[in-house]
C-alpha cells in the first residue's frame, strides 16, 4: 500500500472542495442511521460539532494548524465543554490560546500510576494495552483495574474516560478462535469499562481501512457498552495513519461519517513514532484536514 505524502497547503482548498462535493453527492440518499458500511454523505447529519464529544492531544493539535487548519476552525470544533485535550503545552499553544479554551484539560495513564495532578486538570484517560506501557497484572485483570481506575479518577474529582485495547484478548483468551475484534465483544470489554467510566473509547481505528468492517465494530460495540451504562458516553478512535497505514482522506472521511449516528464522538489520533507507536512513522494530519474543515465550515 502506497503511503500518503503530505498535500501542499496550495491545494488544500482545491481537496476541501473535492470533499464538500462528495459530501453534498452522499447527502441525496435517504436520511436516518446508516447500516454498516452505508455512508450518511452529511456531516452534519446527527450532530454540531459543539455537540460532538472529543479526546485530542495537543501535538495533534500542533499538527493540524501547521498544516492549514485555522486557529479560528480549531477553535469552533473543539474549544467547547466536550473536548477532553491530552498532554502538555505545544508549539501552537500560544497562536491557538489553548490555556483560555473551556476545554478540559486531560491527564492520561497507561498504569493507573498517577500523581500529583496539576490543579487545572479535569479529567483522566486509562489507556490499557498489551504493550510495554501497562504492566502485566492490568492486563491479564482488566475489570479490577478498571473499577480501580474509577476509584482513581473520583478521588481526584475528575472524569473519567477508559479505552481498553482490542489486543487485550491476546493475553485473555489467547487461545479463542476468530478475528481480535470477534473476539474483544465475546469478552464484553468495553462493557465491562463502561459499567465504571464516565466516556468509553472504542479502538477501533486499526479496521479504519474497510469502512464496513470499522463501522460494523463500533456499532456492536456501542451497544455492549451502553447497555451496561446507558448514560456512558460512548467514542470511537479515529487515526490519519493507524500503526502506520495509509488511510485515504475519503476512507477517513466515510468511517467518520458512517459512525457519527452510532457514537458520541471521537479520540482522533495524529500519531507519529515514538514508544506508543513505534510503527507510525511520520505524522499525516493532512488526512483529517478535509474533513475537519466541513465540521468547522
Amino acid at each position: 500500500m502506497l503511503f500518503l505524502r503530505t498535500i501542499p497547503k496550495r491545494n488544500a482548498a482545491l481537496l476541501a472542495c473535492c470533499v464538500a462535493l462528495l459530501f453534498a453527492a452522499a447527502a441525496c440518499g435517504s436520511a436516518g442511521t446508516p447500516a454498516p458500511g452505508e455512508s450518511t454523505g452529511s456531516v452534519t447529519a446527527t450532530h454540531s460539532e459543539t455537540s460532538v464529544t472529543w479526546v485530542i492531544e495537543r501535538k495533534a493539535l500542533d499538527s493540524l494548524y501547521a498544516d492549514g487548519v485555522s486557529a479560528d476552525e480549531l477553535s469552533t470544533i473543539f474549544n467547547n465543554s466536550n473536548t477532553y485535550i491530552v498532554g502538555s503545552p505545544g508549539a501552537a499553544d500560544k497562536v491557538l490560546s489553548i490555556s483560555r479554551w473551556s476545554s478540559h484539560r486531560t491527564v492520561t495513564t497507561t498504569n493507573l500510576r498517577v500523581s500529583g495532578v496539576p490543579g487545572d486538570v479535569t479529567a483522566m484517560l486509562y489507556d490499557d494495552e498489551h504493550w510495554s506501557l501497562t504492566p502485566a497484572a492490568q492486563q491479564q485483570d482488566p475489570a479490577k483495574y478498571l473499577a480501580q481506575g474509577r476509584q482513581l479518577a473520583q478521588s481526584k474529582g475528575l472524569v473519567y474516560i477508559a479505552a481498553p485495547a482490542s489486543d487485550l484478548v491476546d493475553v485473555l483468551a489467547p487461545a479463542d478462535s476468530g478475528t481480535i475484534d470477534e473476539r474483544y465483544l465475546r469478552l464484553d470489554l468495553i462493557a465491562e469499562a463502561a459499567r465504571y467510566a464516565d466516556i468509553v473509547d472504542i479502538q477501533a481505528q486499526g479496521l479504519e481501512a474497510n469502512t464496513a468492517q470499522y463501522v460494523q465494530f463500533v456499532t456492536q460495540a456501542a451497544a455492549q457498552a451502553r447497555k451496561a451504562n446507558p448514560g456512558v458516553k460512548v467514542l470511537a478512535g479515529l487515526s490519519t495513519n493507524p500503526s502506520g497505514h495509509a488511510i485515504s482522506v475519503q476512507t477517513f472521511a466515510t468511517d467518520a461519517n458512517d459512525v457519527r449516528g452510532v457514537v458520541d464522538g471521537f479520540w482522533l489520533n495524529i500519531p507519529s513514532g515514538g514508544t506508543a507507536c513505534p510503527k507510525c512513522g511520520t505524522a499525516q494530519p493532512q488526512v483529517a484536514v478535509p474533513w475537519l474543515g466541513q465540521l468547522a465550515g
